[in-house]
């Protein structure tokens, strides 16, 4: 599945969730899931562009493929979630990002992949709330780390980084049963992870000639999981 049909999915299951459950008014005795603390989790599809990765693909010795801008990678995220007020609440995150390249030179076959672990506290704005559903909006980030693993014939290596970052979301939660809802979400994100050195404080764009390669990039991705209100 695409990115897009992934997101068009996405958009589809709210609103469907939202008109279902909103024409079940007799479901709303328990209290509402945004002024309770939850817990929520699960993974998702993110379509993002590393540019300094994707050149340092691009100079890879002996191959004619060059690889686009943009790349796929998949995401795992967990976290947990704060009232504060009655339209206001407060969550924090954990977000690992994982992406590779794979390409055929004449020296042998090169991989390039690069994960970045992406700790964050966003606010948010709840923009519905019922006992069945929920809807919100956020804005946060916090202080990132990305890596960059690189195999290239018999030779592998390392480099790792860190930065800021930060990140928008929109969430809806739909009521599965009275404390369990199924959790559907739209991220976007700016990385700002700075140079990546090895263990000898070498970058991988050495060899190459060409600029620093850092893990900057923009993103926007498409979330499925659960969130359990207690």
């Amino acid at each position: 599945m695409s990115l897009r049909d992934f997101a068009v999915l996405t958009v589809v299951l709210v609103l469907s969730s939202a008109l279902e459950t909103s024409a079940s008014e007799g479901q709303q005795g328990a209290p509402m899931a945004p002024l309770r603390v939850g817990l929520y989790g699960g993974m998702g599809v993110s379509y993002v562009n590393p540019t300094d990765i994707a050149d340092l693909v691009n100079s890879t010795p002996g191959t004619l493929e060059r690889v686009p801008e943009f790349k796929t990678g998949v995401e795992f995220y967990g976290g947990f979630s704060i009232p504060l007020a009655e339209d206001w609440g407060v969550k924090a995150e954990y977000a690992y990002l994982l992406g590779s390249y794979n390409l055929t030179s004449v020296f042998g076959p090169a991989e390039y992949t690069f994960v970045t672990h992406m700790p964050s506290v966003i606010a948010q704005y709840i923009v519905v709330a019922e006992s069945v559903y929920n809807v919100k909006v956020g804005f946060g980030g916090g202080y990132h780390f990305g890596s960059l693993t690189q195999r290239f014939g018999n030779l592998e290596d390392t480099f790792s980084g860190s930065g800021p970052g930060v990140i928008a979301d929109l969430e809806a939660n739909t009521a599965l049963g009275e404390s369990l809802f199924a959790y559907l979400g739209v991220i976007i994100r700016w990385e700002f992870i700075s140079e990546l050195t090895n263990a000898n404080g070498k970058s991988p764009s050495a060899t190459t000639g060409s600029s620093p390669t850092t893990l900057n990039f923009f993103g926007i991705g498409a979330r499925l999981g659960f969130s359990y209100y207690f």
